[in-house]
């Protein structure tokens, strides 16, 4: 049977530390290897060292050199297969073996403990590198001790020195390799934190992302973050990832604003830490650690907040951040722990994070703004060409077959001729119909231009209502076929006004276009209007066209009774 993709396929990341791992495994390896046999080397040249049991001293020390081979070997060829936290305490093992059968204290191979110290420290942070630095130099001692000669020459100034320099250079060793490892960590979550999630969810999903991402950074208990409701100020929305949470949910909840003020009550440009009195080591009084992030500096804790929201949090320890946008506060973060200790240099590395997330969020929020704006656009547009595509054909139909009804009522004459002219009419118009649910599916790839479609609307009004049409181009016009759409809903429109709301029996369609702007006219001969209708027509639905394609549309009136509307587009 085949695995599956998911089984199979490991993500980027997980390729590129697994190549980083392996390089630096075979670093170590070699360097064990190169110490190991160095070492061999070094004590055959100076026969003074090991001064005692040297038989053993070099059966151990080679029996190490194969050993690091052997690791050397595995490292090369199958990574994998190393106990890498074991490797440590094993090396620990071999130099105390070495330690016991050369010269205790004073042996050699004091220093090879630094190795083992440096490859926890640097690997695996300060608490790895300080536990090795600490076994090493109470063993180094005990051996040293029980190996050592208790007579008058025994000194005990160098029974003591080279454990005491074991503790101090190791735990120095540890606190930068603990740093170190810190800092990459930090920085591999804040790439992790600057990748744009889909846009599409929210920003609701993004900071819930990144708020499981920072409690499992801390092994936190909680992460909580209030955000406000965007346009309404009486009510706030929380966020809550939980260690006992389902793996992969965020609880989201809106709650009121006098809910929120109970965690937000605290000013907007301060930062703290509280760290409780602690359980295994208690402490007379907690400590607290307050942080103005616009000064960048720390400044006295107010007595009793920070007891006042440990005791609202129900948590031992706590950090608090204000979460900004361009100076505008838009949240706080709480994280909560009932064991470990946040440091003051969290607060700046948290702010940091959300920094970092801020414009992503606010670029979630512009897209969400512009789709919405743009479907708002698209459904207004979809009326107005409905309204121009498909109301406007049925209401000529309308009028058609009312003439003929009256014809009928009048004079019951003929109207074979009328019938036909309107079966005509109507399959024109279910052509129209097809061709505007074509567009809508993105279906016609060659439209016809805009002259030829000028051209046919123009013969259709003059065939079916009399209308005498004349188009004039003052200029060449160079438009795409986008604008060209919407310019030939524009003179179908104009031409419908004129048939339903004048008496007018001609009219002119006029362009003249420039650099930047197309300038429609649609006059018509006649100011009178029809069923007791103003003289001058105001056009909605050209004036919303033309306002949603950024132009504008005026209708003026001339003293020989002509009326022009007239539409600018800019280009």
């Amino acid at each position: 049977m085949t695995e599956t993709a998911p089984q199979i396929k490991r993500t980027q990341a997980e390729d590129e530390s697994s190549s980083i791992d392996s390089i630096d495994e075979r670093m170590i390896s070699k360097m064990r290897l190169i110490l190991a046999w160095s070492a061999l080397f070094i004590i055959y040249l100076d026969p003074s060292e090991p001064d005692r049991l040297v038989a053993l001293t070099y059966v151990a020390l080679t029996l190490y050199g194969l050993y690091s081979t052997a690791l050397y070997v595995l490292a090369i060829r199958a990574t994998w297969l190393l106990p890498k936290r074991i490797l440590c305490w094993i090396d620990v093992a071999w130099y105390l073996t070495l330690v016991a059968l050369s010269s205790g204290t004073s042996s050699i191979f004091f220093f090879f403990f630094f190795f083992a110290i440096l490859v926890a420290s640097f690997r695996w942070g300060f608490s790895a590198g300080f536990q090795v630095t600490v076994v090493s130099a109470i063993l180094f001692t005990v051996i040293g001790y029980l190996t050592a000669h208790l007579g008058p020459t025994f000194e005990l100034n160098r029974f003591m020195l080279r454990p005491i320099y074991l503790l101090v250079l190791g735990y120095m060793m540890a606190y930068w390799g603990g740093r170190e490892v810190t800092f990459k960590r930090r920085l591999a979550l804040l790439k992790e934190v600057v990748k744009i999630p889909n846009p599409r969810f929210g920003i609701y999903p993004a900071v819930g992302l990144t708020m499981k991402k920072l409690r499992a950074f801390y092994d936190a208990d909680t992460c909580r973050i209030i955000l406000k409701e965007p346009d309404d100020n009486d009510h706030y929305r929380l966020l809550q990832a939980a260690r006992n949470q389902v793996e992969g949910s965020v609880e989201s909840e809106v709650i009121p604003a006098q809910l929120a003020q109970l965690l937000m009550d605290l000013p907007d440009n301060l930062a703290l830490i509280y760290r409780g009195k602690g359980k295994l080591w208690p402490r007379k009084n907690s400590d607290s650690f307050i942080y103005d992030v616009m000064k960048r500096e720390r400044t006295e804790a107010q007595p009793g907040v920070c007891e006042s929201l440990a005791s609202r949090l129900d948590a031992d320890s706590f950090v608090s951040v204000p979460l900004f946008f361009h100076t505008k506060m838009f949240g706080r973060l709480y994280m909560t722990a009932e064991h470990g200790l946040f440091e003051p240099t969290d607060i700046e590395f948290l702010i940091q994070v959300f920094e970092q997330l801020a414009p992503i969020l606010n670029n979630i929020q512009l897209i969400d703004q512009l789709s919405s704006s743009a479907a708002e656009q698209e459904r207004q547009r979809l009326a107005l060409d409905i309204h121009d595509s498909v109301i406007q054909p049925y209401l000529g139909l309308h009028y058609k077959l009312a003439a003929i009804r009256n014809k009928i009522a009048s004079n019951g004459s003929s109207v074979a001729e009328d019938v036909e002219r309107l079966f005509q009419m109507t399959s024109d118009e279910v052509a129209g119909l097809r061709g505007f649910v074509r567009n809508l599916k993105g279906e016609n790839k060659h439209n016809e231009d805009l002259q030829s479609a000028v051209k046919r609307i123009t013969s259709q009004f003059i065939e079916y209502y009399g209308i005498n049409v004349r188009v004039e181009y003052l200029n060449r016009i160079n438009i795409d076929d986008r604008l060209a759409a919407e310019i030939i809903q524009l003179i179908y429109e104009g031409l419908s006004n004129i048939r339903k709301h004048t008496r007018a029996t001609h009219s002119i369609i006029r362009f003249n276009c420039n650099d930047t702007t197309l300038n429609l006219e649609i006059e018509n001969n006649a100011a009178n209007a029809v069923d007791n209708s103003p003289s001058l027509f105001i056009p909605q639905s050209i004036t919303e066209r033309a306002k949603h394609l950024g132009g504008r549309a005026r209708v003026e009136q001339s003293n020989d009774h002509r009326t022009i509307v007239n539409i600018e587009i800019p280009i």
